[in-house]
């Protein structure tokens, strides 16, 4: 299968193969074993077959992608949007458990989370992207790290398809100038989309009634809006989901001689040249769970995309981390960077359900659309304290809660993270919670997936064996930050509200979750200890989980710099939602690919 050239050095004859001559996916490590290519990347997911796309335009350059997980594209607990949550807790999820009890999906698939995600493609504020060099102590990296820069960047991913006329009716518009229709995400509205009253009226009522303005299209950095927003799904594939498995891999796969995908194999070790200065990422180490072990090499770079949980433990098991941690595991010490696995992210979800009047008829199948990001302007009047008094009182006791527990590097270092999501929360005005408006949940009813998108609580991931395939230590530390607790309970009381104004009021009968025996009604929207008290029995990881290696100043407890570089190592990057350093007022998606073209531009 591969060609050889020959070369002599001495009277010594080297035959070498060419592994531009490897290509496809594969499933035979040996196939790849003892290779060298350019490009090593690991984690077939978003990040990993973005940039595997744009650097294989170059015939020259040789890219080899490792995916834990199998080629699943062809599942329909995949590619059918109306199987969503099917593949949770089956062998295309990672599953891995966190604290309190929950646990976080994450797609061990080709195509990653992508894959078997919710399909929601939303933007982020235009503020929070421009922050973004706040926590690179002003460096946006050419630009790419601000407003204008991803924007372009997450419009070069997108293929985006205007509403046509049925789904107009329905309540769907687009502003032309917010969306490219020539990138490889198939983005647009569902076929099935409802054209029951009940996604008008709860736009309706959110702009009416609690001051966020309804826009006929959210895209262009005014996210803190109600809207009807479409999905990652291609009209042209009857309506099955736009992966980045789909988008980024499907048509090049058979073109393109420059390029192999390897599946179902783990990536266990980056292999370092501790001996260069800085260490250089020599290759990857990757095997099975049987104890099978393969290596290749890496002739530019080796870019990790394994995501916020699969990442770090990578990091740490090849030696690179915190000093205290690998000392701990006896692994030896590669690269000190004791931001690893630290400012951990990841935001809860509670549903208000609804049951819906005899006869109704939600006239389609979805997926849902309508979301709503209320700021703090919006949510205030739904909150029993002042959100923005209480988070400028307690900075500081959440730095110092947040470095006890070895979440960030120093208090200082979290107070100042603390003060840029201060910023954005009191002054930018993004908005705080998200109010998912969802048809069919829960409990078969019309119901509001509810969730506050920016917590103070910072947690950690961390190894805890020397064997890659134990999983990490997740702990996200839900609600440690009292403040994410508050939000959460003024987010769910909006999200009563709301089902009990009309025209809403109008189409449902009575709320079925929590109910008024579990929150009984005071006239205000419920008590907040009843809040709490089902809020903290009952909430569930968004699985949205950030931050692992974030991209700030190594001050601040950064991993990698406005290069996306891991800091102290000569040309090892990372491209997934590990570098993010803050959640956004979105779904991660869309700002990921944004990430990830930026990156394949470096």
């Amino acid at each position: 299968m591969l060609s050889l050239h020959t070369l002599t050095l001495g009277s010594v004859l080297l035959v070498l193969p060419l592994t531009s001559a490897i290509s496809g996916l594969l499933t035979d490590p040996e196939q790849v074993n003892g290779q060298t290519f350019d490009y090593v990347i690991v984690g077939g997911g978003l990040g990993g077959l973005t940039v595997a796309n744009r650097l294989s335009e170059n015939p020259d350059i040789t890219v080899l992608v490792l995916e834990a997980g199998a080629d699943n594209r062809n599942d329909p607990r995949v590619y059918e949007p109306g199987q969503y949550s099917v593949a949770f807790g089956t062998e295309l999820d990672w599953n891995w458990p966190s604290s309190q009890g929950r646990n976080i999906h994450g797609g061990k698939t080709l195509g990653g989370s992508t894959s078997i995600n919710g399909l929601a493609q939303t933007r982020g504020q235009r503020e929070q992207y421009d922050a973004l060099s706040s926590f690179l102590g002003g460096d946006d990296g050419g630009g790419r790290w601000s407003w204008t820069g991803m924007f372009n960047a997450m419009l070069k991913s997108e293929g985006f398809s205007a509403p046509n006329d049925q789904q107009q009716e329905a309540g769907a518009s687009a502003n032309p100038a917010y969306h490219n229709t020539s990138g490889p995400v198939q983005v647009t509205y569902p076929d099935g989309i409802y054209h029951g009253p009940q996604q008008g009226h709860f736009k309706e009522v959110v702009s009416s009634n609690f001051s966020v303005a309804a826009v006929p299209d959210a895209d262009g950095g005014a996210a803190n809006t109600v809207a009807f927003h479409p999905n990652t799904i291609d009209w042209h594939d009857s309506g099955h989901r736009s992966s980045s498995a789909t988008a980024y891999w499907s048509p090049i796969e058979s073109t393109r001689s420059n390029i192999a995908i390897l599946t179902s194999h783990l990536a266990t070790q980056i292999l370092m040249d501790t001996t260069s200065s800085p260490p250089r990422a020599r290759g990857v180490q990757f095997g099975t769970s049987g104890g099978g072990r393969w290596e290749v090499s890496a002739g530019k770079e080796v870019i990790v995309s394994a995501g916020a949980i699969q990442t770090p433990a990578l990091l740490q098991l090849s030696g690179i981390g915190d000093p205290a941690l690998l000392n701990r595991l006896g692994i030896e010490i590669t690269v000190n960077n004791t931001g690893v696995g630290k400012n951990f992210q990841e935001q809860t979800i509670d549903s208000i359900g609804w049951t819906p009047v005899d006869g109704f008829d939600p006239q389609g199948t979805g997926p849902s659309d309508v979301i709503s990001y209320p700021s703090l302007l919006a949510l205030s009047t739904s909150s029993n304290i002042d959100i923005a008094e209480t988070i400028a009182s307690n900075i500081e006791s959440y730095a110092q809660n947040a470095f006890d527990a070895g979440a960030v590097v120093s208090v200082d270092a979290a107070r100042q993270l603390f003060e840029i999501q201060q910023d954005l929360m009191v002054n930018k005005s993004v908005g705080l919670v998200e109010h998912f408006f969802d048809t069919g949940f829960p409990n078969n009813g019309l119901g509001i997936d509810m969730w506050q998108l920016l917590p103070f609580s910072r947690g950690t991931v961390e190894i805890t064996s020397t064997d890659p395939f134990t999983y990490p230590t997740v702990d996200p530390r839900y609600f440690s930050a009292d403040i994410d607790m508050q939000i959460q309970i003024a987010g769910a009381r909006m999200a009563r509200k709301i089902f009990q104004a009309a025209p809403l009021r109008t189409i449902v009968t009575e709320e079925n979750a929590p109910g008024y025996d579990a929150v009984p009604e005071d006239g205000n929207g419920g008590s907040d200890d009843d809040w709490r008290n089902w809020i903290t029995d009952g909430f569930a990881s968004v699985h949205h989980p950030i931050a692992t290696c974030s991209m700030m100043s190594q001050d601040l407890g950064g991993v990698v710099g406005a290069d996306l570089k891991v800091y102290g190592t000569a040309n090892l990057r990372i491209v997934d939602a590990s570098v993010l350093p803050i959640q956004f007022s979105a779904h991660l998606s869309a700002t990921l690919y944004g990430i990830a073209e930026n990156a394949a531009d470096m």
